[in-house]
């Protein structure tokens, strides 16, 4: 039986957002999750590579708890403390909660009701979804540019991933999670596990650091700088996790 263009666009739909949430992590990069203001888990990506880099897709459920990229350092040079680090990421949070639940209304309507209309044959129920999301997308941008400066954008950057929300509304359901991607700190590896997370989710993060440190250093030249200074990281965590036991 074939498929009707209704179907195939509320099919797109979807297929839009979802590929918008993707991150695709080259090596030296990882996820942190959220939950409120709270900084949650760590995420290095799918085993799988894609053309080298490895995806990761954050749970599609919930556009309104932003990720934020971060960069471990594994060269020795120079890095943002996990403190100052951390108390960006935290102030980026409080700025981001009204956009990231109107980002979430957006999600309701533009990948759940707007394809429900089109499957039951209601154009103009479809219609009239699209122009609300418009509209909220249209309050959640405003404030994005409001509060550019504690959101840690300049004005160009702002207008980019405002123009991508108003033109792709799917994008728009992902306007809180863009925006927290433009903050990209780079951190010490071995001080990823001191930004703050969930207490249960610490241990899990060390182990996970030197499961990944661990194959960075196997593909490294031994007696280059970068072999090093991985090995000093590994040293570090490990001296942590022994003094946590």
């Amino acid at each position: 039986m074939p498929v009707s263009s209704e179907a195939l666009l509320a099919l797109a739909l979807i297929a839009v957002y979802l590929f918008d949430s993707a991150h695709f992590l080259c090596i030296g990069e990882a996820v942190i999750t959220t939950r409120g203001e709270s900084l949650r888990r760590l995420s290095f990506g799918s085993a799988f590579e894609l053309g080298g880099r490895r995806p990761l897709l954050p749970n599609p459920l919930t556009p309104f708890w932003p990720e934020f990229r971060v960069a471990w350092d594994v060269s020795g040079g120079v890095v943002a403390s996990t403190a100052q680090a951390a108390a960006q990421m935290r102030q980026q949070l409080r700025a981001l909660r009204p956009i990231s639940w109107l980002a979430g209304v957006c999600a309701g309507l533009i990948l759940i009701a707007a394809p429900l209309a089109l499957v039951v044959g209601r154009p103009r129920v479809f219609v009239a979804v699209v122009l609300l999301c418009l509209a909220i997308a249209v309050v959640a941008s405003a404030l994005v540019f409001a509060r550019r400066r504690e959101l840690g954008l300049r004005s160009w950057p702002a207008v980019g991933l405002i123009l991508v929300a108003l033109v792709c509304l799917p994008c728009a359901a992902n306007l809180a999670r863009a925006v927290a991607r433009e903050h990209r700190p780079t951190v010490a590896a071995s001080e990823l596990p001191g930004l703050g997370f969930d207490p249960a989710q610490v241990e899990l993060i060390r182990r996970q650091l030197l499961e990944v440190l661990s194959r960075a250093r196997q593909l490294l030249p031994e007696e280059g700088r970068e072999h090093r200074t991985v090995s000093a990281q590994l040293q570090r965590l490990q001296s942590r996790a022994d003094e946590f036991h």
